[in-house]
């Protein structure tokens, strides 16, 4: 992220920040009602999913792993309504008290001041080639 921060940039800054405060609530209300999630395969939980309920019970049953959990941000960069942001998931196993760093490539698409669509990769290439097209042909 360069120079002033957008306010989607903002608004995707503030969901990382709650979603690693564990305020599950708060996170959502940056969501629209219908959003829809994708998240890509090798992931276990790959799928699509729409609307809160849905990406609620995603979050439970991925938190459910873990004893703590956080999302630290290492880059963003936007296009139009779209953001890709590079985030390390850094999580304690539970019980293991493991630490693990799993590097993601998120999209979201922020309109209105809520996230529309949210799609998570594991690895760059996959990411970066759905945020090039996501942006270029100004998919909603």
């Amino acid at each position: 992220m360069t120079g002033v921060p957008s306010e989607a940039e903002r608004l995707c800054t503030i969901a990382y920040e709650r979603y690693s405060a564990g305020d599950f609530d708060g996170l959502l209300e940056l969501f629209d009602d219908e959003v829809e999630v994708y998240v890509a395969p090798p992931n276990f939980e790959s799928g699509t999913y729409h609307g809160h309920g849905e990406y609620r019970a995603l979050i439970d049953r991925w938190g459910a792993a873990w004893d703590k959990m956080r999302i630290e941000v290492q880059d963003l960069e936007s296009e139009g309504e779209w953001i890709i942001a590079l985030v390390h998931y850094i999580g304690c196993g539970k019980g293991s008290g493991v630490e693990i760093t799993q590097p993601s490539w998120e999209l979201s698409r922020w309109h209105d001041g809520r996230c529309r669509r949210y799609l998570v990769y594991w690895n760059e290439e996959d990411g970066r080639r759905a945020f090039e097209d996501c942006a270029a042909k100004r998919l909603a």
